[in-house]
């Protein structure tokens, strides 16, 4: 973000409360990737945007994906959301972020730790929600837009001199006091081979297609909305080859995608953009329709179809000008305490309710009979939440309550609260959390097959399932300061220290049978319950701002064990990420240099590979990528980018060239990109 904005306007974010807040007032702690800098980091899809946060894992997943971790909770308890509302999980039960187009974002925001009294099931290790931009009829000038991109895998394409290709086309109208605005995403992706001696590649080709219409105006004087979007995926990934066949003939895992969503929202809910202020009362309505279709195989196709339907509404209640008295309870003990205790603020209330349901079926192309019955899961939810907001403090307490069709009632609870310190240049702020979080499997855990055995494994869905639950606890401290003297002279200095605990009972992982790989040659895993986990670590970052100038290092440590105190697998004990910035507002130029490395993640010690049982070197599994990305606006109509991906090529062989590396290796990369405003 350009120091220049963030000295005139501050961030509003709404994730953290469920209503609009200044960054700074929010008493849940929140991370931000602004409109600016999704422009930079990304044109496609968010996956590797969010890498940009401290503390956040993203990983590669077997069908060339991208998952989540947060706080050692895995893609599974993460949830992410659109516009507040939840997405269909493609693979696994994690949402692959390479699916979700990066364009129209307003902005990403990022709760690290529990959050499921107010987002429910599988926010136990926090919530991802991505805004879009709201179009909004006064400040409302049409355009149309062309969008050109071109890029390259140096050294390690699979097909020489291939070029990848990005084509967005938006335009913007109104029609009837409503505006509207419609986009086309289309990217064409080849794969790269790490290693060119097999035809194991680290990734096949990639093509996607984003169609996005969205459409805002009022009836009756109600803000409405009204969103469609189409999306879809088709892979093409070498697995092997035609024994004795020559020329060699490949044989290949495909996957075609067909997604539809569509969203309506109705809702009042002021704000005062002068005042930072809600109005005393607002209310939400928001419904959701997705339908994810997937035929996915090699010589055996299977046809899997996954639906979402939610219905949610929320009411905000304001109070301002409060004031209590009451007596201090301690002045029984000791006449130098005071006798009374004011308190003076303001309140705010929020209430709701969710109508959710999920549907699961897959059919086998071959034979044309159902591997997984047509089945669905419902739950009703609701939630209440109250906010006391003072000049110096704010406590938040809530609960939220489930009744789900499978596994019957669960409810949880949860305080938090923020401390301000802050005078002059100098901001001092610690938040908290303390509370309960839980998830019901959903029906993949229990019931799904994912049977890849082209890419060397299958997951097993598990019907004994349990649900989680957790107790978990944050702590963050936040100091901020304008430094007045010596080399840093006119620089902003922010750095941030948070703690987090997390205890899960019945936590859902995914272990390795070595009965059921040994007889059938793959790497075949079932999902479990582990009777306790614990998840605690450290986050820490230091910033630097200057006019131009900025930079950011941050460090994370993670220990994730069971309850044998054996190393949950996955997870890095060690992050670091850096960034150095620099960004000039005169001539509308954003550019960024970024390093993530991580060490020290667990394997499993073994792991069985065609029947065989073989060791897992746990040691050398670091890995560290470096991009660089900038991004130009030459005037109101041409812009231009330019990025370099894993600039030193660095990557690693998994320790057998079927066995997938989860970690982040892909291909050195190069594109180029303009656009055209008319």
């Amino acid at each position: 973000m350009r120091k220049n904005q963030q000295h005139h306007t501050e961030t509003i974010v709404v994730t953290g409360t469920r209503t609009p807040k200044l960054l700074s007032n929010s008493p849940v702690k929140v991370d931000v990737i602004d409109a600016i800098q999704m422009k930079v980091l990304t044109s496609s899809t968010v996956a590797k945007a969010l890498n940009f946060i401290p503390g956040v894992v993203v990983t590669r997943n077997a069908k060339d994906g991208y998952n989540i971790q947060m706080q050692g909770f895995d893609g599974d308890n993460v949830l992410v959301l659109v516009d507040g509302q939840p997405l269909i999980s493609p693979t696994g039960s994690a949402v692959d972020l390479d699916q979700i187009s990066a364009h129209d974002i307003e902005q990403v925001e990022v709760i690290r730790g529990a959050a499921s009294v107010m987002y429910g099931s599988a926010a136990m290790g926090g919530v991802i929600n991505i805004i879009t931009k709201q179009m909004d009829s006064d400040s409302f000038e049409p355009y149309s837009k062309i969008d050109l991109e071109v890029g390259r895998y140096l050294g390690n394409e699979i097909e020489k001199n291939k070029l990848a290709k990005q084509v967005r086309l938006t335009t913007n109208f109104e029609l009837h006091n409503w505006i509207n605005r419609a986009s086309l995403l289309v990217k064409e992706t080849p794969g790269f081979d790490l290693e060119p001696e097999n035809v194991q590649q680290n990734a096949g080709q990639l093509d996607k297609t984003f169609f996005n219409f969205a459409s805002n105006g009022k009836i009756s004087g109600i803000k409405t909305s009204v969103k469609y979007q189409f999306f879809s995926e088709e892979k093409a990934r070498a697995t092997g080859s035609v024994p004795g066949s020559s020329p060699i003939q490949l044989l290949y895992y495909t996957s075609d995608v067909d997604q539809h969503q569509i969203d309506f929202s109705m809702g009042q809910d002021v704000f005062d953009k002068t005042s930072h202020r809600i109005a005393d009362t607002s209310w939400q309505l928001n419904a959701r329709m997705m339908r994810h279709d997937e035929i996915s195989g090699s010589a055996t196709k299977r046809d899997a179809n996954i639906e979402l339907y939610e219905l949610n509404a929320q009411h905000v209640w304001k109070y301002s000008d409060l004031a209590f008295s009451f007596t201090n309870p301690l002045a029984l003990f000791s006449q130098a305490t005071n006798k009374d205790i004011n308190l003076n603020g303001e309140a705010e209330i929020v209430a709701g309710g969710v109508l959710h349901q999920d549907k699961l079926s897959q059919v086998n192309l071959v034979s044309g009979k159902y591997e997984i019955e047509p089945s669905s899961r419902e739950s009703i939810e609701g939630f209440l939440q109250a906010n006391w907001i003072n000049d110096e403090y704010q406590a938040l307490v809530g609960i939220r309550t489930q009744l789900d069709s499978e596994f019957g009632f669960h409810s949880a609870v949860r305080a938090s609260g923020m401390w301000d310190w802050s005078q002059d240049d100098n901001k001092l702020q610690w938040r908290f959390g303390l509370g309960q979080g839980y998830r019901v499997p959903n029906l993949k855990e229990l019931k799904y097959e994912f049977d890849h055995s082209a890419l060397g494994y299958m997951v097993l869905g598990n019907p004994d399932l349990k649900p989680e639950n957790s107790w978990s606890a944050n702590s963050t401290w936040d100091f901020q300061t304008e430094v007045n003297s010596g080399l840093l002279a006119g620089g902003q200095l922010k750095s941030e220290l948070n703690l987090h605990y997390s205890k899960a009972n019945n936590f859902i992982e995914s272990f390795n049978d070595p009965i059921l790989s040994s007889d059938q040659g793959l790497d075949i895993s079932v999902y479990n319950n582990i009777d306790r986990a614990t998840m605690q670590g450290v986050d820490t970052s230091f910033e630097l701002r200057f006019d131009t100038w900025y930079s950011q290092v941050s460090y994370s440590y993670l220990d994730a064990r069971d309850g044998n105190h054996t190393r949950l697998k996955h997870r890095p004990y060690h992050q670091v990420k850096a960034n150095l910035g620099y960004s000039q507002i005169n001539w509308d130029l954003d550019a960024v240099l970024y390093l993530v490395y991580q060490s020290n993640e667990h394997f499993d010690k073994t792991i069985f590979i065609n029947g065989q049982e073989t060791a897992v070197n746990q040691l050398d599994n670091e890995w560290l990528t470096v991009d660089f990305k900038l991004n130009q606006q030459i005037n109101k109509f041409i812009g231009w980018r330019f990025g370099v991906e894993n600039i030193f090529d660095t990557h690693q062989s998994p320790v057998e060239p079927t066995l997938f590396d989860a970690r982040d290796n892909t291909s050195r990369y190069v594109y180029f990109g303009m656009d055209f405003t008319f």
